[in-house]
């Protein structure tokens, strides 16, 4: 009887301990540059496809943030933003696989998944962040701009390196632009 009264002592401290421990709510700057490095390794963009490139808007106001309160907003940007590429990518043919490095694409993928499990929390986060919705609004005019281009180009292998650019922009831009990673190691 004494055994089973320390087990269960045990397990209740254990379960205590685990249940008390803070959760990290915060984007990873390594699986950033690590989504950022595996998509690069496609090269520069291509000759071939120079005629077919079109201009899209990036949307720097997203990622912009003139102050410490502003960070919530770019945060959750952020977090949309690997939301949306992920979605782009769910939502549409995959590129011709003889010509993109099939092994970068799925590592790509799944770095995106894994920020966004990690990074799920930031939605959710308490504070306010009352400039979000103009944010998410000029980011789903961007992705249904990526979006619209590889529907009118048939998901060819121009298009989708017109989308790797872009995306590798954004993913730049996020590293070396924002706040959010300028007083974090990783």
């Amino acid at each position: 009887m004494d055994i089973l009264r320390v087990a269960l002592l045990c397990s209740f401290f254990f379960f205590a301990q685990v249940w008390s421990l803070p959760t990290n709510c915060v984007l990873s700057k390594e699986l950033m540059e690590d989504s950022y490095k595996v998509l690069n390794t496609g090269g520069l963009f291509p000759s071939q496809c120079l005629a077919e490139r079109v201009a899209i808007h990036f949307p720097r106001n997203a990622f912009y943030s003139e102050t410490t309160d502003q960070v919530a907003g770019v945060e959750k940007a952020v977090y949309q933003t690997l939301e949306n590429i992920d979605a782009l990518f769910e939502n549409s043919s995959d590129p011709e696989l003889d010509q993109w490095d099939e092994q970068n694409w799925i590592n790509f993928r799944g770095l995106i998944y894994k920020q966004i499990v990690k990074s799920k929390c930031i939605m959710k986060n308490s504070e306010e962040a009352q400039d979000f919705p103009s944010r998410e609004a000029s980011l789903r005019v961007y992705f249904e701009t990526l979006s619209s281009t590889l529907k009118e180009k048939d998901f060819s292998y121009c298009a989708w390196e017109i989308v790797r650019n872009e995306i590798l922009r954004t993913l730049k831009f996020i590293l070396d632009d924002t706040t959010l990673f300028k007083s974090s190691k990783s």
